[in-house]
């Protein structure tokens, strides 16, 4: 490798780019797909994988995730124990996907869609109330962004369950892990919130027989990954009136394609996967330590653990 090693972009250059440059006046910052000499790279900072990208840079040792999914990333650096992954820790981005959950909540508890479509009609007439203090909400998930939206959620007085891997003991939030304890919570949840990270463990959670485990009428939000959803199962229970409804921000096929049923589906409100936007120039700083870190020979920042995923 050079003595002066290159940091490779590969993700909206016109304006990370800027960010990070701005960040390490004088480093190397190469955009893809002009790589140049691919020795040179020691690090990529990436939303994205192009095919073959890792296998053609031999002395890549870190792989920098601008966005909150990392699973793309952790495939290929299991192939390659040299590589390390790191993600961007930013406490606005955990509470803006928290606060998509909680409006999406708000936005079925206080039945708001079908007063925008009664207004399209000029027609006045309220519906069953429903009290936040007599809803309970199940959260899947309980890293920065499951625990903020808990959080938000009980403060607006909520009932609020949150299930985790090891369980997560936060105020006025019962906890439950495992597989017992996520059929100990289900039943329970008449809004149950996906935001889990997505690993070999979690992929298709959302299975028909969990959705058939929640209360008749309940209503689903996936602020997490898309593949946590058997969406065949989703459509089947909202078909079967099972379900009241769902909010998905996250879809297994991205952009959703045209065709897609959640289009038209009259119970699914759709988002284009928006819950977040890592600011840049705030984040930039962050990434160039943890590079001048890697250089350096010291302990990296916010790690991902490949083993757990997440």
């Amino acid at each position: 490798m050079n003595s002066s090693p290159s940091l490779l972009l590969n993700f909206a250059p016109d304006v990370w780019g800027p960010a990070l440059r701005e960040a390490a006046p004088g480093m190397d910052i190469r955009t893809y797909p002009d790589i140049g000499n691919p020795l040179d790279i020691d690090c990529l900072v990436t939303h994205t994988l192009p095919q073959g990208l890792v296998q053609s840079l031999p002395n890549l040792k870190l792989l920098y995730a601008v966005g909150a999914g990392v699973d793309y990333l952790l495939a290929e650096a299991l192939k390659r124990p040299d590589i390390r992954v790191a993600r961007i820790a930013d406490e606005a981005v955990s509470g803006d996907v928290a606060s998509l959950a909680v409006a999406a909540t708000l936005s079925w508890v206080r039945q708001l869609m079908p007063y925008v479509e009664q207004e399209k009609t000029s027609t006045w007439a309220p519906l069953p109330h429903r009290s936040s203090s007599e809803t309970t909400v199940g959260i899947l998930g309980m890293g920065r962004i499951g625990g903020t939206t808990a959080t938000s959620l009980h403060a607006l007085g909520f009932r609020v369950c949150g299930w985790s891997r090891t369980g997560k003991n936060l105020p006025g939030v019962q906890a439950f892990s495992g597989q017992a304890g996520l059929k100990a919570m289900l039943p329970r949840a008449q809004v149950l919130i996906c935001t889990l990270p997505l690993t070999d463990e979690t992929a298709g959670i959302v299975s028909a027989d969990v959705l058939a485990s929640l209360p008749q009428g309940a209503y689903f939000v996936n602020v997490g990954r898309g593949a946590h959803v058997d969406e065949d199962a989703l459509l089947e229970a909202l078909n079967a009136d099972r379900l009241a409804g769902a909010f998905l921000d996250v879809f297994k096929h991205e952009p959703l394609p045209p065709a897609h049923p959640f289009w038209v589906h009259p119970r699914v409100r759709v988002t284009p996967h928006v819950a977040s936007r890592t600011p840049p120039h705030r984040v930039a700083p962050q990434v160039i330590a943890n590079v001048l870190r890697l250089r350096a020979g010291e302990p990296l920042m916010n790690l991902v653990d490949a083993a757990a995923g997440y």
